[in-house]
């Protein structure tokens, strides 16, 4: 059988791994494909994930072929955050196995129709099964410096979670978090592999998208939600009914002090203070990674303000509070 030796970079930090992934995705070569990972140095919580989840995936469209790994056993932070068994090799810790701590939160998981069976027998609404992973999510990227803006990234980290669950279709959710002293630096990512934010927004009658491209940068706007809209009959009610500010929230804060970047089908958008890049991307479903410069503690007074302001009053309910109070 024919040997295909694919080698790990040293660096799978963001845009590395996208440009790595297109490497060997397309490829349908039949044989024994061998990933070195003898290079590899550094990985962040979206390669993790991303990563992770294509390796399962081009596996699963290889029915025919060998996998191996080798030169993996130094890789000990990966296998520590559930890496290697998230894609079926037996080394390090599975998915959720790690405790985590203030300073990182390992790959978790999550079973999308577990949630909602939870949710109904708790009788709660599921974003109220979810609040606490938002609050552990919130605690590590702000370490617990700011605690109005870990009240406001708690709303939007469990809208975020909460509209996976509710309308990307998906039966399985990741996410991850790191927090890096050396450079102050907080990361998330949160991947699902449902049908893609084209499609959930295409449930909104008052929507006309034609890509991608143009999906994601409305889902980036206030208010905007495929479930949720202006003229709707049987608009649901209170909080819960409330959709649609979880992205617009977390985007803007983010862009202002770190990177915001989401990707859905083929398109990827990356947002850094009035920096904004579109990046080439193949995935099935969404993934966000988000990253907050802590040496730099956003101007979150002014930036709330004018958040209100561009979502118009008494919208973002969940986190009036918490704005009310800077």
């Amino acid at each position: 059988m024919k040997e295909i030796i694919i080698l790990v970079p040293r660096n799978l930090i963001f845009e590395q791994t996208i440009e790595f992934i297109s490497t060997f995705k397309e490829r349908n070569e039949i044989g024994r494909y061998i990933f070195d990972f003898n290079d590899m140095r550094r990985i962040d919580p979206f390669s993790l994930l991303f990563l992770s989840s294509e390796l399962r995936s081009f596996k699963k469209n290889h029915p025919h072929c060998e996998f191996v790994a080798r030169n993996y056993s130094h890789c000990s932070y990966a296998a520590h955050m559930g890496f290697f068994q998230s894609f079926g090799l037996d080394f390090g810790n599975f998915p959720g196995q790690a405790r985590q701590n203030e300073r990182y939160i390992p790959m978790k998981i999550f079973d999308v129709p577990e949630i909602k069976q939870t949710a109904r027998d708790l009788a709660i609404h599921p974003g109220e099964f979810l609040e606490d992973f938002a609050k552990d999510i919130s605690g590590v990227l702000t370490q617990n410096q700011n605690p109005v803006l870990g009240e406001i990234l708690k709303y939007s980290i469990r809208e975020i979670l909460r509209n996976i669950v509710e309308h990307s279709e998906s039966e399985r959710f990741g996410f991850c978090a790191q927090y890096l002293p050396s450079l102050d630096r907080v990361s998330f990512a949160v991947l699902d592999r449902g049908i893609g934010i084209k499609s959930s927004l295409g449930n909104n009658p008052r929507l006309n998208l034609k890509s991608n491209e143009e999906a994601i940068k409305e889902s980036l706007k206030p208010g905007v939600s495929g479930k949720v809209y202006a003229g709707q009959k049987n608009k649901p009610k209170g909080d819960w009914g409330n959709s649609g500010y979880g992205l617009y929230m977390t985007s803007n804060i983010c862009k202002a002090n770190g990177s915001f970047f989401i990707a859905s089908g083929d398109s990827g958008i990356y947002l850094s203070g009035s920096d904004e890049k579109l990046l080439d991307i193949s995935i099935q479903g969404t993934a966000l990674n988000l990253t907050l410069n802590l040496k730099q503690p956003v101007e979150l007074k002014d930036l709330l303000k004018e958040l209100r302001d561009n979502a118009g009053p008494n919208q973002i309910k969940a986190s009036k509070s918490s704005m009310n109070k800077s």
